[in-house]
C-alpha cells in the first residue's frame, strides 16, 4: 500500500474538546451520535485524545459534571501525512491503544480509523488463515459465575474481554469491561445519586450471563483472515472467537492483526515491541529492558525461527514502599507456535523479569515435548524397520 492509499484513508470528522471541560460535556457529545474521534486541547495545541471507554470509566470513579477532560484524556503519537506507512500506523495503532490514529499536516488534524484500515489492508493477509493470527490461550468463565469474578479474572490476565461458556464448555457469549461498567456499575452509581428510573440496583455478585452480550460472532480456524476482518467491520466489533462444534479454541482481536502487520513489515532475525501504558522509564533502564528481552530472542532463535515478541506493561493504582504495582503481557509468535504468559509484580523491571522467565519456562516446555514427540517416533521407525 502506498502513501496516497493511507493518505485516501484520513478522515476530518473529528470534535474537539478543551481539557478544562468536564467528563460530561464529552459524554453528551457521544450521546448524540457523535461516534469519532474526540480530540483534547489546551489552548490551541491538541494535548491528547479521549476514548468512550475512559469516559465510562470516569463516570464510575468520579462526579462527571465536576471532573476535568484533562484527567481522563490519554496522549497520542502524532503522525506527519508525508509519514503514513502500514507500519507506522500500525505501531501507533498499538502503543496508543485507540482505534483511531491522529495524522497531522500544515496544522489540520485528521484520524485513520482502526475498521478503515483494516479493511484497505487486507491483501496484505493473502494466504494467511485464523489459525496463523489466532492467540490459543483463550480465557474463559462460567455464565453463572458473578461479574464481580470477571472482573477480577480480566485484572489478572490483563485483558478487557472473557468468552463465556456454558456447562459444556460451549461458548454462548462475551463479557468486556465496558458491558460490567454499563450495565451494573453506572446504574448502581446513579441510583446511589437519587437517578435513575426506579429499576432495582444491580450488583457484581449478578450472574455474567444477565449482563453478556450474544450472540457471538465466531469462525473456523481454517477461514480466511479476510473474512475474520470483514466479520469485524460489519458486527462493529474488536474480537471473532474460533471455535469448532462450538467450543473456543482461539480468539482473534484487532492487536493481533497490527502485530503481524507490524512482523511483515519489519522483516528481521527477531522483533521486539515494548509498549508501556502509565509507566514511566528513562532511557537507560528502557536499554536495560531491551536488551533482557532480546538476549532471551538470541538465546532460542534457532529453536523458535522467524519470531516476534510484544510486551505489553501497565501500571495498576497499588503501591507498596514506593514500588507501583506493574501487570506485564508477553506474546511471542514463532515458527513453533505462540505464547502468551502474563505477570504481575511490584517494580518494573522486576515485574518483567519475573513474566520473562514465565515466558521462557513455556518455550523450554514446548522445546522439550517436541523433542519427546520426534525420540518417540525415531523409536518407532527403528522398531518397525
Amino acid at each position: 500500500m502506498e502513501n496516497a492509499e493511507l493518505k485516501s484513508l484520513v478522515k476530518y470528522d473529528y470534535d474537539v474538546i478543551d481539557a478544562e471541560e468536564t467528563i460530561s460535556k464529552a459524554i453528551s457529545m457521544l450521546e448524540g451520535g457523535k461516534k469519532g474521534a474526540i480530540l483534547v486541547k489546551e489552548g490551541e495545541e491538541i494535548v491528547g485524545v479521549i476514548r468512550e471507554r475512559d469516559l465510562m470509566r470516569g463516570c464510575v470513579m468520579v462526579n462527571p459534571h465536576e471532573t476535568k477532560i484533562k484527567n481522563f484524556m490519554i496522549k497520542t503519537g502524532i503522525l506527519k501525512l508525508e509519514e503514513l506507512t502500514i507500519e507506522c500506523v500500525a505501531r501507533r495503532f498499538i502503543e496508543d491503544s485507540t482505534p483511531f490514529v491522529l495524522v497531522e499536516t500544515d496544522g489540520k488534524y485528521g484520524a485513520i480509523y482502526i475498521n478503515d484500515f483494516l479493511n484497505a489492508v487486507k491483501s496484505e493477509f493473502e494466504n494467511v488463515k485464523a489459525r496463523d493470527v489466532m492467540n490459543p490461550e483463550v480465557i474463559t468463565i462460567n455464565e453463572r459465575e458473578s461479574a464481580a469474578k470477571a472482573l477480577a479474572m480480566m485484572r489478572n490476565h490483563g485483558i478487557d474481554r472473557l468468552v463465556v461458556i456454558d456447562d459444556n464448555h460451549r461458548v454462548v457469549g462475551i463479557v468486556t469491561g465496558k458491558d460490567i461498567i454499563d450495565r451494573v456499575i453506572s446504574p448502581k452509581k446513579e441510583s446511589r445519586l437519587g437517578g435513575g428510573s426506579g429499576k432495582i440496583e444491580r450488583s457484581l455478585s449478578i450472574m455474567v450471563e444477565s449482563v453478556m452480550s450474544y450472540p457471538v460472532v465466531t469462525a473456523d480456524r481454517l477461514d480466511p483472515v479476510s473474512k475474520i476482518i470483514n466479520l469485524m467491520i460489519e458486527n462493529n466489533i474488536s474480537s471473532v472467537v474460533i471455535t469448532r462444534d462450538g467450543i473456543p479454541e482461539g480468539i482473534v482481536i484487532k492487536k493481533d492483526l497490527l502485530e503481524i502487520l507490524i512482523k511483515k513489515k519489519t522483516p528481521a532475525e527477531f522483533h521486539v515491541q515494548f509498549i508501556t501504558k502509565g509507566v514511566t522509564m528513562d532511557e537507560f533502564d528502557r536499554q536495560a529492558v531491551m536488551k533482557d528481552l532480546e538476549r532471551f530472542m538470541r538465546k532460542f532463535r534457532n529453536f523458535l525461527g522467524e519470531a516476534a515478541l510484544f510486551v505489553y506493561v501497565k501500571r495498576h493504582k497499588e503501591n507498596f514502599r514506593g514500588l507501583p504495582l506493574i501487570h506485564v503481557r508477553m506474546k511471542l509468535t514463532s515458527d513453533k507456535g505462540t505464547f502468551f504468559v502474563t505477570g504481575e509484580s511490584w517494580g518494573v523491571e522486576f515485574a518483567i523479569n519475573a513474566t520473562l522467565k514465565k515466558l521462557e519456562r513455556a518455550v523450554l516446555q514446548q522445546k522439550e515435548l517436541l523433542l519427546d514427540h520426534r525420540m518417540i517416533k525415531k523409536f518407532y521407525e527403528e522398531t518397525i524397520s
